[in-house]
């Protein structure tokens, strides 16, 4: 599915996870304590996969450098993968790549399904509740494949 083994690796075991936990009935406390659990897989493998998405760009981009390394340091920095977040980075890499981000983002709220995401992990992470169900989970880490395919297609087909 993604053109990185890691990113493979984790969003099966975070699809794996989602499908057990499914089997659990809706109401059971359980379900809703794996939900919260996989929520924080899924911020951090957006993390993983913007860093992931944008140094195989680098790479592409440069020949081994300071500026790839610099390049590689500064994206291993980013934390709360945002929407805004992602497309300040992907305009910061080429201006021209900011409108067409910014309507995929916005179209079938792609965008808002990672900030949701990010949303409910940082609650979870700050002992607040979090309404997040399984299902609006699933919803939400499916757009959010979708604009990772989208980084990682899309962009590199106008760095070359």
């Amino acid at each position: 599915m993604f053109n990185n083994t890691e990113l493979n690796r984790q969003y099966n075991r975070i699809s794996k996870l989602i499908e057990k936990t499914k089997q659990f009935e809706p109401d059971d406390e359980l379900r809703s304590h794996l939900t919260k659990y996989i929520c924080v897989l899924c911020s951090g493998f957006i993390e993983n996969s913007v860093y992931h998405a944008f140094c195989d760009i680098a790479d592409r981009s440069c020949a081994p450098s300071v500026v790839l390394t610099y390049s590689k340091a500064q994206l291993y920095k980013i934390q709360n993968a945002n929407a805004e977040k992602i497309r300040d980075l992907t305009k910061s890499f080429n201006p021209e790549w900011h409108d067409g981000i910014r309507n995929y983002l916005q179209t079938d709220n792609r965008g808002s399904a990672i900030n949701y995401i990010l949303k409910d992990r940082h609650n979870i992470a700050h002992g607040r509740d979090s309404e997040i169900t399984i299902g609006k989970l699933e919803e939400y880490l499916k757009k959010t494949v979708e604009v990772i395919v989208y980084l990682e297609t899309k962009m590199d087909e106008t760095s070359a």
